[in-house]
């Protein structure tokens, strides 16, 4: 296995960059629907101030865009239910706090808001979730401590969250064409875009993105599993993503590495072009990655205390948000980015939220009335999900505004508004930003999970001894993962730590040859138990 350290990628390039190449309108369409329809229905009711609630529990749609059918009801139930808790639980903070008084007591919000984002950060990085994360979530509950200025009871609040929740449901539940057909659609499209063009890292970018969400999709709507298909009736598509896949990585390719383009990795290996195993349990995900070395606890450690020290300098500059602090700092943090990437993304909230502040001043010079301001909350919802996971400039100008929205901003004198949330804004990347480039900054994690990637071979090897690599497909699965786990880890040092890269490099290579030299036994022979001399060999490779 011949993989050279990747170089990193200009500034430009990363500010620039569109991540996703799919169709989004319908999702979006259904995204503000989700809104809109409980929205006009509480006005007509009369309830004013509670279509604002409802937008809370609206976001739940947003989570299962992109799922097959089979995990999206599932998604959009936990989705859901987190939005409706973090609301009530937010209430009841925001509750104490302003029925305390004093602006010091802005610091229990900040502390649980703090709190529920690193914990966010923690597990979207250990289960390797895609795009929003735990974002929304956050948002959401850090939100819902500033509704009791409203005069509404926490459980009153949930339940608004509550029917936009079920609307968001029901809507996700109404798309058309099948998931798992469109990520082909779409991957086909992404490889012939590439294909067709000048070898562009921004078009490999998009198609091994494509690529990755393709073979997700197939696991989770139940085609493939275990490396083959399991559901013949739609073996087409998987025979279609591998002749895109084994395209995509016989053409040319730019010599710029397309992961430093985003800090969401897509955890594929271009170069393997067989069938996948699908994710392990969420379990093990998260018990692999309860260590302080890991990738997940330093995400959030570092989310915790930059996001901290941006609500708590807010608090003592007069401030009364410390929530939008938190959420500026997660939505810079919440991937773990290496250090040029992350900075570029805090350069795109900045940007962004600069842009989304200039059009809530408009929305707010416009004086809307109650159903004026449905339509623009409905209107940020539909482009926040066509953004979201395409460019952050973009989904940061329409998530601003509906986050200020959403928190009664058109009720608080403006140019009040437009300082304070600016200036959260600002504090928010400098602290991010600083602990990118000087902080827990450990290779500590890629040597962790070099040891993983020996033990899952280990484990595998001692299961094969004993039966065939079909009654092993566990332990085939869990090195699988392991060993992504382990190539994305190199890469991250390569871009933060080249030196201590180079170092590693050919352990790396090695590690990475021997364990799919494994997996590639295993396909090949699933029903016939290795030689033990066979087995031998890599453990001794191994020892």
């Amino acid at each position: 296995m011949n993989e050279p350290l990747p170089p990193r990628l200009g500034f430009w390039d990363l500010f620039t960059a569109v991540h996703s190449p799919g169709t989004r309108w319908p999702g979006a369409l259904r995204a503000a629907l989700a809104l809109a329809l409980p929205g006009s229905v509480a006005l007509l009711l009369g309830h004013d101030a509670e279509m604002l609630l409802i937008a809370a529990g609206g976001f739940t749609v947003i989570y299962g865009e992109g799922h097959p059918v089979r995990t999206r009801w599932r998604v959009m139930v936990v989705a859901g239910l987190l939005l409706v808790t973090g609301t009530v639980a937010g209430a009841f903070v925001g509750s104490v706090v302003w029925e305390q008084g004093g602006r010091w007591w802005l610091l229990l919000a900040a502390l649980f808001t703090a709190g529920v984002a690193a914990v966010g950060a923690f597990v979207q990085n250990a289960l390797r979730l895609p795009p929003p994360g735990s974002f929304f979530i956050v948002m959401v509950t850090g939100g819902a401590t500033m509704v009791a200025r409203l005069g509404l009871n926490p459980l009153e609040v949930g339940a608004w969250a509550g029917v936009g929740a079920l609307s968001g449901l029901v809507l996700g539940m109404t798309s058309g064409r099948k998931a798992e057909h469109r990520a082909v659609d779409t991957l086909e499209k992404a490889v012939e875009d590439f294909a067709a063009g000048e070898a562009s890292v921004a078009k490999l970018h998009q198609a091994r993105t494509a690529l990755s969400h393709a073979w997700n999709m197939l696991a989770d709507a139940g085609v493939i599993r275990a490396g083959r298909i399991i559901d013949e009736s739609r073996g087409d598509l998987v025979r279609r993503t591998l002749t895109a896949h084994r395209r995509l990585a016989a053409l040319n390719t730019p010599p710029d590495d397309p992961e430093e383009l985003t800090d969401t990795p897509n955890f594929i290996d271009l170069t393997r072009t067989a069938i996948p195993h699908t994710r392990p349990s969420i379990s093990y995900r998260l018990y692999g990655s309860l260590h302080r070395h890991s990738h997940a606890t330093t995400t959030a450690w570092k989310v915790f205390a930059a996001a901290l020290a941006a609500a708590v300098l807010g608090i003592a500059l007069g401030f009364d948000r410390p929530d939008w602090a938190i959420v500026s700092a997660l939505l810079i943090l919440q991937w773990g980015p290496e250090s040029l990437p992350g900075t570029i993304r805090g350069l795109h909230r900045l940007l962004g939220s600069v842009l989304g502040i200039g059009l809530f001043t408009v929305l707010h010079l416009l004086e809307l009335n109650l159903w004026g301001l449905l339509l623009a909350l409905a209107v940020c919802q539909f482009f926040a999900e066509i953004f979201v996971v395409r460019n952050y400039v973009l989904c940061v100008i329409f998530t601003t505004p509906l986050a200020l929205m959403m928190g009664n901003a058109l009720a608080l004198p403006l140019g009040e508004t437009v300082v304070s949330r600016t200036t959260e804004v600002l504090l928010s990347v400098v602290f991010a930003v600083a602990l990118l480039w000087v902080g827990l900054r450990d290779p500590e994690n890629h040597a962790r999970l070099m040891q993983r990637s020996r033990e899952a071979m280990m484990t595998l090897l001692g299961a094969l001894l004993a039966d065939t690599p079909d009654r092993a497909l566990a332990q085939r699965r869990d090195l699988q993962f392991e060993l992504l786990g382990e190539r994305r880890a190199a890469q991250s040092l390569a871009a933060n730590l080249p030196d201590a890269a180079a170092a590693r490099w050919n352990e790396h290579l090695a590690l990475q040859s021997a364990g799919y030299a494994l997996l590639d036994r295993c396909n090949a022979q699933p029903g016939t138990r290795l030689p033990i001399g066979d087995i031998q060999a890599v453990a001794d490779r191994l020892s």
